[in-house]
């Protein structure tokens, strides 16, 4: 249905302004008169191409949506109903006029009499299934402003976890990609300087010479087929990634990689553990919960192991014993799982593992981080040093020859 804009006052003579979807102008009219307001204009909504944004599936950064949550539970913490409380945020709501157009669209369906969590699931580009899931059952409980508390702290969490390995990896990254545009300026450019005076020496040059100036001759002539090699390569990745297949492969392999591969392991383990818990602790069903955690992790190994959990449950398997079945799953998990079962506390033993791993992850980064950059540092040096002894040693013998 197409989307109209809206211009009314209310009773105490307020300006408000809104957007709505209706099968025509005659029913947005309607839709309009039922919220009690004095109709100013009623226009179908068109954006034209300078306004929209462009969006790869989803334009709402993370940092946005917990904004968004958290402004969410503390106004209807205040008493405000839902319908006011999303028009509320689409007036708030400047930065991002995606955003702002989705936030509009929900309070439509709600006037229209569809359920809040039915609003969000519609948004299914924009927010997770445990959002759905974690919004219905606030609804069921009458605990609405507590989930939505609960879900805004979790992306909190994640934000800031990404932040933490962003930073970390940043710089040497940054210093990494620095080295490699410094050594092929200096093959590029600076070598092929020295070649006529060398020719001069008469005389064999160091073997080291030979090599840097072999390696020069090379870059310069076949830098054409460098990139070429490099963008087939971006190629095969990327393909690799969009076969289900090589990207189950390759999601293995990265979990195995030393030093990167724990990091990456840990963090997604800790993330989902934490909305496993998350949704435990709100009623979700369990197997309902492993559904939601098995969407939204991009980990294929991960993935095809909470699925293997689920189904193990279908057939009436403990959930320990599925974690244990599992042996990408590390054995704490089902231990605590086991424990979590006994006492009924299932959500508290998977929050004391998420955050064991969360810890765990820290430290990692911080390890990581400590060695990385000496590394790197320590490689941009023998590597210019190298060069510089070829340009160097030469040299000497020039001068000892006079």
């Amino acid at each position: 249905m197409p989307l109209f804009d809206y211009v009314g006052t209310d009773q105490t003579g307020r300006a408000k302004k809104g957007r709505l979807t209706a099968e025509n102008r005659q029913g947005a009219l309607l839709n309009v008169a039922r919220q009690g307001l004095t109709i100013r204009s009623v226009r179908e909504h068109n954006d034209s191409i300078w306004y929209k944004e462009l969006s790869l599936g989803s334009s709402v950064k993370l940092q946005t949506k917990v904004v968004f949550l958290r402004q969410f539970a503390t106004i209807i913490k205040a008493g405000v109903t839902v319908s006011e409380a999303l028009e509320i945020l689409s007036d708030q709501e400047e930065k991002n006029k995606y955003f702002k157009s989705v936030i509009q669209k929900m309070s439509s369906d709600l006037k229209e009499g569809q359920s809040l969590s039915q609003a969000f699931e519609n948004q299914s580009k924009i927010f997770s299934p445990m959002i759905v899931h974690m919004i219905r059952a606030g609804e069921g409980s009458g605990r609405l402003e507590e989930s939505l508390d609960h879900l805004a702290t979790y992306y909190e969490r994640q934000h800031k976890s990404r932040q933490k390995l962003s930073t970390a990896m940043v710089y040497p990254v940054f210093v990494l990609l620095m080295s490699f545009g410094v050594i092929i300026f200096l093959l590029t450019s600076i070598i092929p300087m020295f070649r006529t005076m060398f020719s001069g020496l008469h005389t064999q040059l160091p073997l080291i010479t030979r090599v840097i100036l072999s390696m020069s001759d090379w870059l310069r002539a076949f830098w054409p087929v460098l990139i070429v090699l490099l963008i087939i390569a971006i190629g095969i990745i990327y393909a690799a990634i969009k076969n289900k297949s090589s990207k189950l492969r390759l999601d293995y392999a990265i979990i195995r990689l030393p030093l990167i591969g724990p990091l990456v392991y840990k963090s997604e383990l800790s993330r989902l553990l934490w909305m496993f818990a998350l949704l435990i602790s709100s009623s979700v069903p369990v197997i309902d919960a492993l559904q939601s955690v098995e969407k939204i992790t991009s980990n294929l190994a991960i993935r095809r192991a909470i699925h293997n959990v689920a189904e193990a449950l279908d057939f009436g398997r403990p959930l320990s014993e599925a974690f244990q079945q599992e042996k990408i799953f590390p054995s704490i998990v089902y231990h605590m799982t086991a424990i979590g079962e006994k006492t009924g506390m299932l959500d508290q033993m998977l929050n004391h593992v998420a955050g064991y791993y969360e810890n765990d992850v820290e430290q990692i980064t911080e390890r990581l981080k400590a060695l990385i950059e000496p590394a790197i540092i320590l490689f941009l040096a023998v590597v210019v040093g190298f060069i510089v002894l070829a340009v160097v040693i030469p040299m000497f013998q020039l001068y000892q020859n006079f």
